[in-house]
């Protein structure tokens, strides 16, 4: 017997709901989504760094698997939302 996926009023009871539930017993109550995600276009900045620093921050991009450039984005994107916060 294959049953209905509930309405869920919140994502915490959706949670709730699959820690006890079985996908294997409602997987004929779904269909297959199509997702598209969309990049937002980037501008470029040039900044001016000492050599000393970028290497510093390469070496800890490369440990995180990411290049040096991606790591400052998401290091200025963090401190902006501190900022935001503080501001707020």
């Amino acid at each position: 017997m294959m049953r209905k996926i509930p309405k869920f009023k919140t994502d915490e009871e959706a949670a709730r709901f699959w820690e006890v539930h079985s996908f294997q017993d409602y997987y004929k109550d779904t269909k297959e989504a199509r997702i598209k995600f969309v990049r937002r276009p980037k501008k470029t900045v040039a900044v001016r760094l000492d050599p000393d620093d970028i290497k510093s921050v390469s070496k800890i991009a490369e440990r995180k698997g990411l290049s040096y450039t991606a790591l400052l984005r998401m290091w200025i994107k963090e401190h902006l939302e501190k900022e935001e916060q503080h501001i707020a």
